[in-house]
């Protein structure tokens, strides 16, 4: 039997705003470190950038499938919740790498909204574990 999920409850409008500030933070972060166009980037300079910029991804990725989600394909809510509950989680993991590797080679203006994101991340997953294990009717 089919979730009835047509309506767009605060929770989950909380979550694609989350999931959208996620993205946000990622792509500030990337705009506002000149090592990102720098020509000559150090081993350590690549790693961070590239993580940072797979985990914008992958939080680009589960905003618009949680798009998908709420707004075409409410009758494949467990399957979707999976898939941006991975994406999600793969996102905060590039993003730990990323802050990880940062970290080690700088102080902290990128790093902060890195962290940030990382964070918003964290609280991403929670809420689509939330969202998986909860009747998709009472969120």
């Amino acid at each position: 039997m089919p979730y009835k999920t047509s309506s767009i409850s605060p929770m989950r409008a909380m979550f694609v705003v989350t999931l959208a500030v996620l993205v946000i933070t990622g792509i500030v972060s990337l705009a506002i470190d000149t090592t990102v166009t720098s020509s000559n980037k150090t081993d350590k300079q690549i790693v961070y950038v590239s993580f940072n910029i797979i985990g914008v991804m992958f939080a680009g990725i589960s905003f618009l499938l949680m798009l998908l989600l709420l707004l075409i394909c409410s009758d494949k809510y467990k399957p979707m919740m999976v898939s941006v509950i991975i994406c999600t989680a793969l996102s905060m993991m590039s993003y730990a790498v990323s802050v990880g590797v940062h970290s080690s080679i700088h102080h902290v203006p990128p790093i902060g909204w890195m962290m940030a994101s990382l964070w918003v991340s964290v609280i991403g997953v929670i809420i689509a574990i939330v969202f998986l294990f909860s009747d998709p009717e009472s969120i």
